[in-house]
């Protein structure tokens, strides 16, 4: 079993950290990023508590063979074109792809566990019919009361957790899997589907299709009336979905996904083989003076700050 509590002031640092789940955490909120991680994870079972004070747009798959459920502590995100209310719980299954679009302040917990015996033990207590119905769906609402004490009893565990020489003599791997497991049981016997779609599923359709066209072709910025052109969607209607969604005007979104793209390449290469000209250059900024001072303003150094691979 591993438990590992850690801090990061890169966005990335902190998605690659997460155990099993394959991701790219773009930073939007301009400033030195600050987040802390809290993981335990065992063979069957993994739980995480993550908290960042930036606006990130989170884009990835879940682990394989898993059953995710995960839900905000803090102010909650927009989740798969969803806004998430305080009693939501997001579901994942087995490497399903998920977008979120965390605010400034986000604080966030995710449970995972064997889908394979998560399944078995479902269909027994809900029956197959209704287990099928709630494992199709994006996510659930359960009452608040409920979440709350779910809420209360894992942070109790993070608790026993952290405590010097405690967790691993006190704590039994199978122990940790079945609460887990019972948690996670007892949110589906007390679920309510939301089955009504809003435009903001839309809006959130139109930024990430935006998103894909604009890393598609980096070193090509697309403008506003070209991502109007490729998606067939007016200018207004444009401008409304990124400020629904992400809070910000779409060139601002893009310029920000292309320097996240920057930051990782220069993070993943030694100067000797990239220069932070190439890297600036490879997604599109061609001015390298304005180049330096969105960056700057965006994660709170300057390109040749940034820690590269040594």
């Amino acid at each position: 079993m591993r438990y590992e509590v850690h801090s990061f002031h890169d966005s990335q640092q902190h998605a690659a950290a997460i155990q099993g789940w394959q991701q790219v955490y773009d930073q939007l909120g301009a400033g030195r990023l600050s987040s802390e991680l809290f993981q335990v994870s065992g063979e069957r079972f993994q739980v995480f508590h993550e908290v960042l004070d930036k606006r990130v747009v989170q884009h990835g798959h879940a682990p394989r063979q898993r059953f995710c459920m995960a839900f905000a502590t803090g102010r909650p995100p927009i989740i798969q074109g969803c806004k998430v209310s305080s009693n939501s719980v997001l579901l994942l299954r087995d490497g399903e792809e998920f977008l979120l679009h965390a605010p400034e302040g986000m604080a966030f917990m995710s449970l995972s566990v064997d889908l394979e015996r998560f399944t078995r033990l479902a269909e027994i207590e809900l029956g197959s019919a209704q287990f099928s119905q709630l494992l199709s769906m994006p996510g659930i609402n359960v009452p608040m009361r409920l979440l709350k004490e779910i809420k209360a009893q894992v942070c109790r565990n993070f608790d026993d957790f952290i405590r010097p020489g405690e967790h691993e003599a006190s704590v039994i791997e199978k122990d940790i899997e079945d609460a887990l497991m019972a948690v996670q049981l007892d949110l589906f016997l007390q679920a309510h589907v939301e089955t009504k779609r809003s435009e903001l599923a839309v809006s959130s359709y139109i930024v990430k299709r935006s998103q894909e066209l604009a890393l598609a072709d980096p070193d090509s910025p697309l403008s506003v009336l070209d991502l109007c052109e490729r998606l067939r969607v007016s200018r207004r209607t444009l401008q409304n979905s990124f400020q629904r969604v992400v809070g910000i005007r779409p060139v601002e979104f893009l310029r920000s996904i292309r320097l996240n793209a920057v930051r990782r390449r220069l993070a993943g290469s030694p100067a000797c083989e990239c220069t932070v000209g190439d890297a600036a250059y490879e997604m599109g900024f061609r001015h390298l003076s304005h180049f330096s001072a969105s960056y700057y303003k965006l994660f709170g150094e300057y390109p040749s700050e940034t820690r590269r691979l040594e």
